[in-house]
């Protein structure tokens, strides 16, 4: 049987609080990312869920305890990554804000390699992912698409980027591939994996596509399963290849890759260290 995590049956969501008010709800937060912070998660627990046991480990930013899921543990492709299990998991815990950290391509031309961006919207393709906790007869879940990237959350992330972009500029020096950078919005686009798309593809994305900067293949439907949890949640897109840009240096193999993931994210733990001392 499963336990009631849900809005009572035939219910509208409501809608999510950017952030719980005080003496409402004791804020717990959690993150949600894997290569740069996986190393330093520590006390690892079990958490059962109704869609299969996971583990969440503890890291210490901002001098607090935040609870850390690796959403890759098993090095599943995106499209076969246990969304729904790894949200109820934070849910089961009482997690009520989430930044999650997401490694994407870039869309736009003024995003290069290295940078970091406070997602501002979300679009995605057609998928055969599983977006809603709603898959029991009788359960209709309403959720507002309204700011789904946390407002409160993102202004955190731009006020704590001043602090810390010199800490940035250190962490890529002697990597002339990457670029220090940081844009306040933008537009995720995801995409189901491991492939990159077609110049063709990107091309059309741009010409249609509102505020169009990364394509990734992680965000989502993690956003939208946490809004129908009532969590406040903001991804930092690190941008760590030129996907299909035209002109730029094509994507060639993994180690190049891997390189800029491990950069950016060294740059992402320091941003988001600042931004959760920075979270009530």
């Amino acid at each position: 049987r499963k336990r009631v995590f849900y809005y009572p049956a035939n219910s509208i969501c409501p809608k999510i609080l950017y952030m719980p008010p005080p003496g409402e709800a004791e804020i717990k937060r959690g993150i949600i990312g894997g290569t740069g912070f996986s190393e330093f998660a520590r006390d690892a627990e079990v958490i059962p869920t109704d869609y299969g046991d996971v583990n969440v480990g503890h890291l210490e930013l901002g001098g607090k305890e935040v609870y850390f899921l690796a959403r890759h543990a098993g090095l599943e492709v995106p499209q076969l990554v246990n969304y729904r299990g790894n949200i109820q998991a934070l849910k089961i815990l009482g997690v009520n804000v989430v930044y999650a950290v997401s490694a994407c391509g870039r869309l736009a031309e003024h995003i290069l390699p290295g940078h970091l961006v406070a997602v501002s919207d979300v679009d995605f393709e057609s998928t055969a992912r599983v977006t809603s906790f709603a898959d029991t007869p009788g359960l209709l879940l309403h959720a507002s698409s309204e700011n789904l990237c946390s407002p409160g959350l993102r202004n955190i992330l731009i006020r704590s980027w001043e602090k810390v972009a010199p800490r940035v500029d250190e962490i890529y020096a002697g990597s002339p591939d990457l670029s220090v950078g940081f844009h306040d919005h933008g537009t995720y686009f995801n995409v189901d994996g491991p492939d990159f798309r077609t110049r063709a593809t990107e091309n059309r994305l741009r010409r249609i596509i509102f505020d169009t900067s990364i394509i990734g293949q992680t965000v989502y439907p993690e956003i939208n399963l946490a809004r129908q949890m009532e969590m406040a949640y903001q991804p930092i897109a690190m941008c760590v290849d030129n996907s299909s840009y035209p002109g730029a240096k094509p994507v060639t193999h993994a180690d190049g890759v891997m390189h800029a993931v491990v950069k950016t994210a060294q740059a992402a733990f320091v941003l988001l260290d600042e931004a959760v001392r920075n979270t009530p």
